[in-house]
């Protein structure tokens, strides 16, 4: 699940940028100054605020979500620089910082040539839309533009990426008003509530008291950032990502609601009855205590050893003493 997800957000981020052929690792800097407060709903609840001003980002999320019959809270805080990312576990006092790798990529692209770039946006591409067909979100690439709509008193262009929709305050790069959507029996909502222009004080940006930070333990940015982008834009991934398409596309529909269809064909939707059994299903996933069946299960292998060595202490102990006793009985002679 957290493999998963940052993946498929990756894509969501980046997509409309390879798309239209910009560099997808340059986000636009908003100007002035802008903090957003939500709400989340659905499997996950809480609230979170987002503070941008220039090119700092702030996030600072409280959230409770139950899975597999356990309810676990989290309290992060996330801070982008221009030169790092400081990260904070809220509720074990533990915080990292490490370097903000988009502007060492941004510059490693523009040192790309013009079929270094080509060849970089197409492996995007077909990455989005691999990892589209594998979670079943229908295409991640470019999005269908929705409607304009309203959240906190603030506009927002909405755009879909399969199960997800994602609704874009207006002028302000990179900050959302409303996002929703469902990922692995996880149903996700996120809310704008309150919007405000209002310039933040110093103070919003400073590190939270108590938590000592250590340093992530990464090479040089730039190389590592050079290495990352030359291989994206490379013949070697351009050729696997060929080949793990022919063999998808020669995959066989296996004739669920999860098939591809088989070649050049779309997946079959599911059935209302197939939505209902899979949500069903959804359910029962996330109620099911998966720490105390694995409790249990290994109590009962435990003991069932232990039952097991103690009866073959007990068999050799009886066998021991028969053999004593046969020592002890000879056979008369006559």
């Amino acid at each position: 699940m957290r493999t998963a997800v940052p993946a498929l957000a990756l894509a969501l981020v980046l997509a409309p940028s390879a798309a239209a052929q910009q560099n997808p690792f340059k986000l636009p800097r908003n100007h002035g100054s802008l903090q957003v407060d939500y709400a989340f709903a659905g499997n996950v609840q809480g609230t979170g605020q987002r503070i941008v001003s220039g090119d700092r980002i702030l996030d600072h999320q409280t959230t409770t979500g139950k899975f597999f019959g356990k309810t676990s809270t989290q309290d992060t805080w996330t801070l982008i620089t221009p030169d790092s990312m400081y990260s904070v576990d809220l509720v074990k006092k533990t915080g990292m910082r490490s370097a903000n790798m988009l502007p060492a990529m941004a510059k490693a692209y523009d040192g790309l040539d013009g079929a270094g770039k080509a060849r970089l946006h197409q492996n995007m591409q077909d990455m989005s839309q691999m990892i589209s067909r594998a979670f079943g979100t229908g295409t991640i690439v470019t999005g269908e533009k929705g409607e304009t709509r309203t959240y906190a008193g603030e506009k927002c262009e909405e755009r879909t990426f399969g199960s997800f929709s994602i609704c874009t305050m207006q002028g302000a790069a990179g900050v959302p008003l409303h996002v929703s959507g469902s990922l692995f029996c996880v149903d996700f909502e996120q809310t704008a509530t309150a919007v405000s222009r209002a310039a933040p004080p110093a103070s919003a940006f400073e590190p939270p008291a108590g938590v000592a930070f250590r340093e992530s333990p990464m090479v040089n940015a730039d190389s590592l950032a050079r290495g990352y982008v030359t291989y994206l834009a490379s013949q070697e991934l351009s050729d696997s990502l060929a080949k793990a398409k022919e063999q998808m596309a020669a995959a066989p529909a296996n004739g669920t609601a999860t098939g591809t269809g088989g070649a050049g064909q779309p997946a079959r939707q599911p059935t209302a009855e197939e939505r209902a059994q899979a949500r069903q299903a959804c359910e029962a996933l996330k109620n099911f205590d998966l720490g105390k069946a694995m409790g249990d299960a290994t109590n009962r292998v435990v003991g069932d050893a232990v039952k097991e060595a103690l009866k073959e202490k007990q068999n050799q102990v009886e066998s021991g003493a028969k053999e004593k006793i046969k020592g002890l009985i000879r056979r008369p002679h006559f």
